[in-house]
Formats: structure tokens, sequence, C-alpha cells
């Protein structure tokens, strides 16, 4: 097959979303298929990444938005932030102008090589989707593939114009109903939110294709000579250490964990309030590469945290970073939800602990059975073949199975047609 990914989060930005696209873009590729990605770039220009033809649009408004927002480096860039935020307010579309740069770049590549699957990707909103809607409306015979990631959301509505608003944001659920109905496919992250969406569509067909990791598994382990826990990430979102901090300072006033026992917050950019009491344990340091994060992961750490704060009434995120660490062969604490997904996923990996937020007794009691295991030095008995589920290729080696026998009803669907 012919694909053609739209994306505004892909190589090399170094987060988690573009990681998804990286791995759609890779093992389409590994499998034979060519592939052809329209990303935002700094410059207009063609790469190559993956072996796939990379073609990178800039934004007129601004050049470096995805990299200074996810990096919160917006103190000197002024005047694109004032154009980014007058295009946002006037359209809820943060990439306005860029999406109708990336449709045209589709259209020329359209018109160079059949293109057989298209693939785009909700971003920072719905720009991705939009170019989706309008080459499934002009090129009808490409399949159409719309990766959700997480559940639907409206745009974030915290700068008013009242009348203006309102007009658009009844367009903008237009097209996120019409992305819903008028895709081949939808795709999101985990069960419950591709049950949503099989619902929410008119022809409900749904897969699950959750993320995951891109490393060998780790079933050897090493030990740290002081008990060390760590955090890999910001904490943003209204997520917060504060559960954890008081869980630990807790156990070193009971004297049941050791004095010289050390908590590592690697890459976080948000002010946390640490307690005076733990101040000496708490060692915060600076963001380093997604692949120094894995090392320091499996090479720097006894235990790996994940604290993810829910929100009501939401159900079925993962966060990117949580099954990062499945394949570390150290244990995890989840700060979650239990009963979601997440507490799932540790029941069924074997791989660590999922803990309420407001559970002080059992984020305690978690730390304990991870600093017994340390002291014993005993790793989680993970089912690893559980865990390998979760290796990027295996995922999109599922969406390839479902493509494959999907191109194959259509094509005697047309045969049958033709009789």
């Amino acid at each position: 097959m012919n694909i053609l990914i739209i994306t505004n989060y892909f190589h090399p930005l170094p987060i988690i979303a573009a990681f998804r696209l990286d791995a759609f873009a890779k093992y389409f590729r590994s499998a034979g298929h060519d592939v052809t990605v329209i990303t935002y770039g700094v410059e207009n220009t063609t790469s190559n990444a993956f072996d796939c033809d990379i073609r990178y649009v800039t934004d007129p408004t601004a050049r470096l938005y995805p990299q200074k927002c996810h990096f919160r480096d917006t103190s000197r860039y002024i005047v694109p932030r004032i154009l980014k935020a007058l295009e946002t307010r006037l359209t809820l579309n943060q990439l306005h102008l860029w999406c109708a740069k990336a449709t045209k770049m589709a259209r020329q590549i359209i018109s160079e090589k059949r293109i057989d699957l298209l693939l785009t990707t909700v971003g920072f909103d719905m720009a991705c989707h939009i170019c989706g809607l309008r080459l499934k409306t002009e090129f009808p015979e490409i399949f159409w593939i719309a990766d959700m990631r997480d559940e639907l959301r409206d745009p974030m509505m915290r700068f008013k114009l009242p009348l203006l608003h309102q007009i658009l944001l009844k367009s903008y659920r237009r097209k996120m109903q019409d992305t819903l109905d008028k895709s081949d496919l939808l795709l999101s992250v985990s069960a419950p939110i591709v049950d949503g969406l099989r619902r929410s569509s008119s022809h409900h067909r749904a897969l699950e294709i959750r993320n995951g990791y891109d490393y060998p598994e780790m079933y050897d382990t090493c030990f740290q000579k002081r008990f060390t826990m760590m955090y890999l990430g910001n904490f943003y979102l209204n997520i917060h250490p504060d559960s954890w901090f008081q869980a630990y300072t807790e156990l070193l006033d009971e004297g049941r964990l050791p004095k010289d026992s050390l908590i590592k917050i690697v890459g976080n950019r948000v002010p946390i309030k640490i307690p005076d009491a733990i101040s000496q344990n708490v060692i915060e340091m600076p963001v380093v590469t997604h692949d120094e994060a894995v090392r320091m992961s499996i090479e720097e750490t006894d235990v790996l945290v994940m604290v993810y704060s829910p929100r009501k009434g939401r159900r079925g995120v993962y966060s990117g970073k949580l099954l990062d660490y499945l394949a570390t062969n150290k244990p995890i604490i989840s700060i979650y939800d239990h009963s979601d997904v997440v507490g799932e996923l540790m029941r069924d990996t074997r791989a660590g602990f999922a803990v309420d937020e407001d559970d002080i007794p059992a984020i305690k009691d978690a730390l304990m059975d991870c600093y017994r295991l340390w002291l014993e030095k005993r790793t989680m008995p993970r089912d690893w073949e559980k865990i390998k589920e979760f290796r990027r290729s295996h995922q999109v080696g599922l969406l390839l199975d479902y493509l494959e026998k999907e191109m194959r009803d259509r094509d005697t669907a047309g045969k049958s047609d033709m009789q």
C-alpha cells in the first residue's frame, strides 16, 4: 500500500505522542508499505526517517510553536505567541493556517502517486483530522484512519468571544462528528475509549491500538546502593506528588524506610512543593532525552513512580510513560484510580501496584512492598508474555492485520460488484 500520514507530532520531537506516530511510520514501512509523512517542521523541507519520505511543513504563524509549548520555553517568544493566541481565538484551531498548507501538500502527493491509506491524528486540536476530512471528501476511495489517541474533547474555552465562539464551537463539533462518521476506522489507546468512539460513530468501526515501548525487555536487573525511587517527566494538568511525598515522609518518621533513601525527579519543569522533612532526600534533575530516560529507569532506580491525577468522568486513559516502564523489570507504583485501566494493567502484567491518590495507607503499603523487594534483591513476578503485547511493533501489527483483512474484503466486494 501507499500510505500517507498527517500529524503535527513526529520525529524528531521527543515526546510520547510523537513516538506513537513514529511507530506507525516505522512499522508500516518495515512491513513493506510505501510511507509518506506530512508533519510540522521549523523549515519547509523533505527528509527521510525510518526509511519513510518525510515532508516538513512550517506554520505561517509561529514556526517553533510545538517545541516552545512542549518545553515551556516561551518567555522570549512574545510576538509569535500573540499571533498564535489570535489564531486560536478566531478559529478555535491552533494550527488553522498550517492545516491549509498541509492539505495542499497532501493533494500534491496524491497527484504524484495513488494513496491507498490516509492516517491522521489528534494533535493540539482537530487540525490533522480536518485535513483528513477535506481529503476524504475529494478522494473518497482512500481508506481513512482517524487516530483519536485519547477521548473526545472540546477545545479549551479559556478565552471568550461569546457570539463568535458559539458559531465556531458549533462548527468545530460538527467537524468532530464528521470525523467520527466519515472516517473508515477510528483508533484509540484503550478499550473504554474505543467503546465510546464506537458508540459515537455512525459506522461503529473502532480499534484499540495501545501505546507501549520500543526497546528490548530487561530480564536482568540492578539494585542501587541506596533505596531509590524515580519519577520521569513533568507534573502537569493538576498532577502533583503530594500524596507520594506524604506517604514517604510518614514512613521515614516511622523508621520503616532508611533515612538515606532517595527520590529522583527527572525532567520536571513545573514547581513542586517538597516538604522540609524530605528536602535532603529528593533530588531534582534536568531534562534528558528519551533514550537517556529509558537508560536511567533501568540502571539508576529501584522503583518507578507514575502520578496521574484522575479527572471526573474520565476513564481509560493511560500515561505513555507508564507503558514505557513495563519492560524495565523495575517495580512500578502508579498513583491513579486503581479501578481504571491502569489497575487492570498492573494486575494483568504483574509489573507493579496501582493505588488511589487519596489512599495514603495504600501508597505506604506499595512503597514498603517495593522496599522489601530491594532488600531481598528480588523483582516483580512479571508476566512477560502479557508485557510483550505492549511492544509498539506488536500494536502496529494488530492494525496491519486488521487492514489486510479489510482490504481483502473490499477487493472481494469490488469484484462481486463488477460481476
